[in-house]
């Protein structure tokens, strides 16, 4: 299996106001050209402003679908501009139920390897100026995900992610995101998820809080901001 990369994209630390408060973003972030260096923690070139929901080495690159992309124009009529997520990645032919947790992919002359759906915050909304479109990306389970780097090396946009390995094929991104926010309606299906060795401890911890919550819907992080 493999699917082919449109853009590779790495940002610079900006700020953004919202009413009295500055907040220090990197998500609005350029096309790379040519080849650039992933480390264990990403890009060489790109930053994350908030390492405590982004980066580092659980969370080391973000990637969206074309198909995501797709999907919301289509059902949506949401016609989204090019990384308008925020992401490193934005990778084709697939979408979320494409992708599953643990996959391992070789890029290049890396290795990545699938750790966690992603989990939009209200940035999305504020900086597109789409309101409740957070919420929306959250209910139709189209979150995007982070990869681990399993082995650092050079990438470019005209490379190719390889699957390498899948051994969850039943724990899609679209399928783990929708047990996520109906922890209520998803006891069993959760104990399989948190089960699985290579979920990032980040995201065990939330939805382990969730689970035995039983909890539903949003984040308080994600409801947009007034």
């Amino acid at each position: 299996m493999t699917y082919k990369i449109k853009e590779i994209y790495v940002g610079s630390e900006s700020e953004l106001q919202k009413k009295n408060k500055t907040y220090k973003t990197s998500y609005k972030k350029q096309p790379i050209s040519g080849s650039q260096y992933v480390n264990f923690e990403g890009l060489e070139e790109d930053n994350q402003s908030d390492k405590e929901v982004h980066g580092g080495v659980q969370r080391a690159l973000c990637v969206f679908t074309q198909g995501s992309y797709d999907f919301f124009k289509k059902k949506h009529n949401i016609n989204l501009p090019t990384c308008a997520l925020g992401e490193n990645i934005t990778l084709l032919d697939c979408d979320d139920k494409d992708i599953c947790l643990g996959d391992r992919f070789s890029c290049g002359e890396a290795v990545f390897e699938v750790s966690q759906p992603r989990q939009p915050c209200w940035i999305i909304s504020s900086i597109l100026g789409i309101k409740k479109l957070t919420a929306l990306i959250v209910k139709e389970g189209r979150s995007g995900f982070y990869l681990r780097v399993i082995k650092e090396g050079k990438i470019c946009k005209e490379d190719e992610f390889k699957l390498q390995i899948r051994k969850y094929e039943k724990l899609n991104i679209e399928y783990i995101n929708k047990c996520y926010y109906n922890a209520k309606e998803n006891h069993e299906e959760i104990k399989e998820i948190l089960e699985v060795p290579e979920l990032s401890p980040f995201y065990r911890d939330d939805l382990l809080k969730r689970y035995k919550n039983k909890e539903y819907g949003l984040e308080s992080f994600q409801k947009d901001k007034e």
